[in-house]
């Protein structure tokens, strides 16, 4: 539990100073000036009072129990402070001091030393190289930090690891007059994680939504568990900084190439059912939505507005986030004909017309939170001169209580002259409606409360287990491997392992040599095709003339042999393979990621694959549900559904074979890159077959 660290009852300042231009004198100051409820403690050598308040020469010396401890000294003596706080019993240390392992291996070595003290004496500790936290709660006012936004009470909490980013989110809310309910930055995270803060946000009632920013995951493992159970019951809006990367250059494989832009940490958010932004603006307005608004049941809208050209934007926005601005009822349309101007449009979005009256808005907002076929509203509101806008504001606040009961969001976009209709803007304010000044904001915030409640209609299955699988045919590949000093497996080996997990692939056979092309043949059969079974040759065969296809007969395959072999070399061996006649073509990859977890791709394959980019990502191990989310989310699904001359293809066993290369690389995690380049997709009901594959250890 973090109790200590957000609820402390008392606060020492080791390093405290009477200087106004230190951070041991702006966290006193900023306790003292925030209305904190506890007992202040400065700690400095030559004692003395600092800012009215008794200062002692060590933390050992003060009289009282101390919960938490900052520590602002220089990075070398703080391993003696840690100690000095465990002897005094202190439950928990904020380091707000730098020179730890962002300097360096000297500093890495200092931190491993703070931990290893912590640890003996049951110390947490909070950083090192890190801001602090903040606690609005009236019952502690705790300003445990040396920034300067003093946030107002909310229910917002922001958990950053850059305290830079942190401040700039919780400064942003402040101007925009959000409260914030608790907020932490914990630099270095030696100790108490963002994971762990989370789930301790996750548990305390008046947190109602959680902001986090990372720029790097320590443990992957641990975000995953502990902020997945989290999201189940209230909205985590995620950022991730540091996304580009030159790291794609160093991988050989499609799937290393097309996830170097760090797609495996929106992968780990997306599947711990975070709402990821990457932009701070954006993140801000839809906290702002979260905290004041409930969660739709689904992504279908209700737009009403008097003024054109902004609904038009708004349902762009939309639509192409993929939400539905569905018909409203024959019976809505009709109480909304009989009540609106004759000129007003009464289908989706409604337009109830510049001069539209209090009553007429009031009628229109009322339908839309009856229509059965409306999740959410998002109303355009102009404030002409010749309308009693003030009257509008109030039949809006006066129906939001019933659309919160409902649980269908209100979000406004109010275009006016912000001075001279601020009684208009305060009376929308007060009945808890988020209100923006562009339509496409209001709509990107709906769209993000439509996102949630995406997630919280997901399917959480468990990934299934697999009980055909051979794992010793797979242990004795790479066990063969291994002996050779290899890292990059041949064609046949791969094929070995794909067929050990129940992964379809096109008939094969091995030629070392003209000897054994006959009983090649004989095996597979024609049409066939010819490549190299050398792993520097894997990718991009076609142009490399590594590959012949359509042999019909053993002839042609005896030229083609001959070929090969003049052009690679009489000792390099090759597969024969059956032809696959579908032109329709996937991906399936692997890749290995910090944690010891691996990034699963989906996509367009073939040749297309790095044209295209029309891939998903997620991570392993997939469940049935997530494997189908992966399929669902490229621009080929049509394809690969039925369009036109093609037939649907089994998309219940495409989505079996991702679950069982997620299965293949979670039981054997030393496989840093898999490409199954291309997956054939017959028409259902036959199977999808892989055709190639690489894999690297």
């Amino acid at each position: 539990m973090l109790t200590s660290l957000f609820f402390p009852r008392s606060v020492a300042v080791i390093g405290a100073s009477g200087r106004p231009l230190t951070i041991g004198y702006r966290i006193i100051e900023n306790l003292l000036s925030y209305g904190y409820t506890g007992s202040v403690f400065p700690v400095n050598p030559k004692g003395g009072v600092i800012r009215c308040i008794r200062a002692y020469p060590t933390v050992k010396e003060i009289p009282d129990e101390i919960d938490l401890a900052h520590i602002v000294i220089p990075a070398n003596m703080v391993p003696q402070a840690v100690r000095e706080c465990g002897e005094k019993k202190v439950k928990t240390v904020i380091i707000n001091s730098a020179g730890f392992k962002e300097v360096g291996p000297e500093g890495a070595a200092l931190e491993a030393e703070v931990v290893k003290i912590a640890k003996e004496y049951n110390v947490r500790v909070f950083g090192p190289n890190c801001q602090g936290i903040i606690n609005s709660d009236p019952s502690v006012r705790a300003y445990c930090n040396f920034t300067f936004t003093y946030p107002k009470e909310g229910n917002i909490s922001i958990v950053a690891q850059s305290g830079g980013v942190g401040e700039v989110l919780n400064q942003r809310l402040d101007e925009l007059g959000i409260g914030v309910r608790m907020y932490a930055s914990n630099g270095n995270a030696c100790d108490v994680s963002i994971p762990e803060i989370i789930a301790y946000w996750g548990k305390d009632e008046k947190t109602k939504v959680i902001i986090v920013h990372i720029e790097n995951l320590a443990n992957p493992k641990e975000f995953l568990e502990r902020v997945s159970a989290v999201t189940r019951k209230k909205p985590v809006l995620a950022m991730k900084t540091g996304r580009t990367t030159e790291g794609s250059k160093a991988v050989a494989s499609h799937t290393g190439g097309l996830a170097g832009e760090d797609k495996a940490t929106e992968a780990l958010l997306d599947k711990c059912g975070c709402i990821v932004f990457r932009d701070e603006e954006e993140l801000c307005q839809a906290a702002i939505a979260f905290s004041k608004q409930p969660t739709p049941k689904g992504n279908r809208v209700g737009m009403l507005t008097n003024t054109g050209g902004p609904a038009i934007i708004a349902t762009d926005q939309l639509v192409e986030a993929g939400l539905v601005m569905p018909s409203l009822s024959e019976e809505s349309q009709k109480r909304l004909r009989g009540t609106l101007y004759p000129a007003a449009v009464v289908s989706n979005p409604v337009d109830v017309l510049a001069t539209g009256t209090p009553e007429h808005w009031e009628a229109a907002v009322d339908t839309l939170i009856k229509d059965e076929n409306i999740d959410s509203i998002l109303i355009n509101f102009v404030t002409p001169f010749f309308v009693d806008t003030v009257s509008c504001a109030k039949k809006f606040a006066a129906k939001a209580p019933e659309a919160f009961d409902a649980l269908k969001p209100i979000v406004m976009c109010v275009m006016t002259d912000r001075r001279k209709w601020l009684d208009t803007l305060k009376i929308i304010h007060s009945a808890n409606i988020p209100e923006y000044e562009f339509p496409e904001t209001a709509a990107k915030a709906l769209i993000a409360l439509a996102r949630y409640s995406e997630v919280l209609n997901r399917p959480y299955d468990a990934p299934r287990e697999f009980d055909d699988v051979k794992k010793k045919d797979v242990e004795e590949v790479l066990l063969t491997v291994a002996k050779e000093k290899r890292t990059i497996l041949t064609q046949a080996e791969g094929f070995t392992i794909l067929q050990a997990y129940g992964i379809k692939t096109a008939k094969w056979a091995t030629v070392r040599s003209p000897k054994e092309i006959d009983s090649a043949a004989n095996s597979v059969g024609f049409p066939s095709a010819l490549k190299i079974d050398d792993p520097r040759e894997a990718l991009h065969k076609t142009e490399k003339g590594a590959l012949v296809l359509s042999i019909k007969d053993k002839p042609s395959l005896k030229k083609a042999s001959e070929r090969l072999w003049t052009q690679f070399g009489e000792k390099t061996p090759m597969v024969l393979q059956e032809m696959i006649d579908e032109e329709r073509e996937v991906i399936v990859g692997a890749l290995a990621q910090h944690g010891n977890i691996h990034l699963m791709m989906f996509g367009a394959g073939g040749i297309a694959v790095e044209l295209l980019r029309d891939v998903s990502f997620s991570i392993v191990p997939l469940s049935p549900s997530e494997a189908k989310r992966m399929i669902q989310r490229i621009k080929l699904l049509p394809l690969i559904s039925g369009f036109r001359k093609y037939a649907p293809a089994d998309i219940d066993g495409l989505a079996e074979m991702l679950e069982r290369v997620s299965a293949l690389v979670n039981d054997f995690p030393q496989i840093k890159e898999l490409d199954i380049n291309p997956v054939k997709l017959p028409a259902a009901p036959k199977s999808p077959v892989a055709v190639d594959v690489r894999i690297v250890l």
